[in-house]
Formats: structure tokens, sequence, C-alpha cells
């Protein structure tokens, strides 16, 4: 082999792995494309709308948006499971107002801590009702948590009796929740960063990430493969019950004026944002970032449309456009960046067919790239 045909295969097989790490490990992540988007409607609204960059609106949408995130990273555990919840609006309202009544009985200095744990521990619980209805009767996720919806529904209005909790009501280490911030950033902020840190190390480097994953890419593998199905529904449905009820503690902290509508329309909008974010309906693909990104993505959209002053009819029906043309948008450009993949991949197949061609109809005694005089 000749040097200057040595030296054309190194430079071609350098940008081969050039192209491959730069295009699929960052500008064909789906990640990565979303964060663009953010980006990029930041900018346009920033430039655009005077409201839209003033510190208070800032701090508006950052909260709201880590409440949404870290709910839908639950839901998102659930989606790549192959699961749903339909649920996770009406168990937020319920731990909304009871861990809210509960707090003022733990005031003293473990009272957040006793406050976290009871909402997790509310959730948790209603997550695992869902659970057992899935397993014990056999029911699809999407039938049995939409029987709970109605049933937890009933359950807030019972429990709420016609009353309304106010902010006045609460100790004063919820009430100032909100406006609490570590080194500059929200408390809210900090508690959506740790959720999201340890459902992504759940997901990423523990068995029961790899069961998820398994379940939502193929349940009948899964079971053939020894995963636990039953008990990894528990698990699934009892996190996403969790972070649900951390999020109406939040929302508590947040609204301060917790009746029995809180949590109402809170369910497709945290399924909007973990589908909006790239984790697939079909289970098995996607990340817990992508459902913070997908959260961060509709937030900023909700914010956009309500400082246009626009109706809220209006507001409505162009936040459920914008969702649509940013899933279609998001879709057309992952397809686009996985075209040159399946290329290159297509590309190879052919050149190892013809390399094994050529090889098998070669004589004996005759290697590639050896000439005999």
């Amino acid at each position: 082999m000749s040097t200057v045909q040595t030296k054309t295969n190194y430079e071609g097989a350098s940008k081969t792995v050039l192209r491959r790490f730069f295009g699929r490990s960052i500008f064909r992540r789906s990640d990565t494309t979303l964060c663009a988007l953010v980006v990029l409607i930041t900018l346009i609204a920033t430039a655009t709308l005077g409201d839209f960059r003033t510190l208070s609106n800032i701090n508006n949408l950052l909260n709201t948006t880590a409440l949404i995130a870290i709910v839908a990273i639950g839901e998102a555990v659930v989606i790549l499971a192959r699961q749903i919840d339909l649920s996770v609006g009406a168990i937020l309202g319920i731990c909304a107002y009871v861990v809210g009544e509960l707090s003022r009985h733990f005031s003293g200095p473990f009272g957040p801590v006793m406050g976290v744990l009871m909402a997790l521990g509310f959730g948790a619980a209603f997550g695992i009702g869902n659970a057992f209805l899935i397993n014990a009767l056999k029911m699809p996720a999407i039938i049995a948590t939409l029987a709970t919806l109605s049933i937890y529904t009933g359950i807030q209005i019972i429990v709420n009796n016609g009353s309304q909790l106010y902010l006045t009501q609460v100790p004063l280490w919820l009430a100032g929740l909100r406006g609490n911030a570590w080194f500059g950033i929200g408390t809210f902020i900090w508690i959506a960063f740790f959720c999201l840190i340890v459902v992504s190390f759940l997901l990423r480097k523990t068995r029961f990430g790899r069961d998820v994953y398994a379940l939502g890419s193929n349940p009948e593998a899964a079971i053939y493969l020894g995963v636990r199905v039953r008990l990894r529904t528990y698990q699934i449905f009892a996190l996403c019950g969790a972070l649900a009820g951390l999020g109406g503690l939040l929302y508590t902290s947040q609204f301060g004026n917790v009746d029995a509508t809180a949590g109402s329309g809170l369910n497709l909008t945290v399924i909007a944002a973990a589908v909006v974010g790239g984790v697939s309906l079909f289970g098995g693909s996607g990340t817990a970032l992508n459902a913070v990104l997908g959260a961060l993505l509709l937030g900023e959209i909700q914010n956009i449309l309500e400082l246009t002053r626009i109706s809220i009819f209006a507001e409505q029906t162009l936040q459920g456009a914008s969702i649509v043309i940013a899933v279609a948008v998001y879709a057309i450009v992952s397809r686009r960046l996985r075209r040159p993949v399946r290329r290159e991949s297509s590309t190879a197949n052919h050149a190892e067919k013809s390399n094994a061609a050529r090889g098998a109809n070669r004589p004996p005694g005759l290697s590639e790239g050896v000439i005999h005089g």
C-alpha cells in the first residue's frame, strides 16, 4: 500500500471519528436540540418583550418551571417504563392541602424535614395505590390512573370540606420557602436540581434504571430476562407519586391559596413537558433531563403568552398550538439530524459487503493490497 493511500485512509478515518463524535454526541442529542430551541425562544422574547427580562418575571418563571419540572421528572420515569400516570395533579392537590395543614404542628427546627417527609410519604402512598390497581386487577395504566384521578379528586374535595388554606396559616419556613435563595439561586431551583441528579443517577447507574428502560423497550423480553415487573411497577409509581407530593409542598409555598381545585389541569401539562422534552410515549427512550427541558420550554411559552396580555381563551388555544408546533419542529429537526447517521451506517454496511464479496472471489494466495509480479 502506498504512502499516499495510507495517508488518505488515515485522514478519512479521522474525519469519520470526529464527525461521529461531534455529530452524535453533541448536535444529534435530543437534549442539545431542545436547549438550542429554548435559547432561541429566550433571545426572541428578551428582544421583543421588555417585561420578560425583568428580575421579578425571571424569578416567577423559574419557580413555576421548577415545580412543573419536579413532577415531570416522576412522570418521565413512568412513561419510560411504558406506563402513564394521569393522577399526578390530584396527588399534588391533596398533598398541598394536607401537608400544609399538618405542617403547622411541626414548626420547630425539624419542621422542614418533617414537611418534606410527609409530602414524599403521602405522595408515594397514592402512587402505590395506582400500582396496586395495575398489578392486582391487571388494569391498563391509563384506565387505572384515570379512575384514581376521580377518586383522589373526590378525596381532595372531602378533605378540603369547602375550606381554603392560606399562606398566613402555614409555618414561616413553608411560607418563605419560595423567596429563599442559596448563593443567589432560589430554593425551588435547588430542589428541582437535586431531584434531577438523584433520578438521573437511578436511571443511569442502577439496576432499577436498567429495568425501567428494559420494560419500556420490550416488556416481554424484560420478563424473560428476569425483571421483577410487579416490584418495578410499585417502585416507579411510588417515585412518581412522591415527586408529585413534593410538588404539592412547593405549590403551597408558591401560591399560598390551596383549595379543592389545587393541581387541576396539571396532569396534561406534566405529560406534555415530558413528551415535548423528548421522552417517548412508547417507552424506553428519554431521560430525566428531557423532562426538565420540556418543562422549561412550556414555562417560557406560557409566560410569553401571559405577558402579551391576551384573553384567557386565546391563551389556552395558543398554548396548545405552541405545544403542537414545538413537538413538530423537534421531531423534524431530530429526524434530519439522524439522517446522516443512517447514511453512514448504510454506506459502511455496503462497504463491508463489497469487501466480503471481493475476499470471497479472490484467488488463493492473494491478499488485499499486495500485488504479485
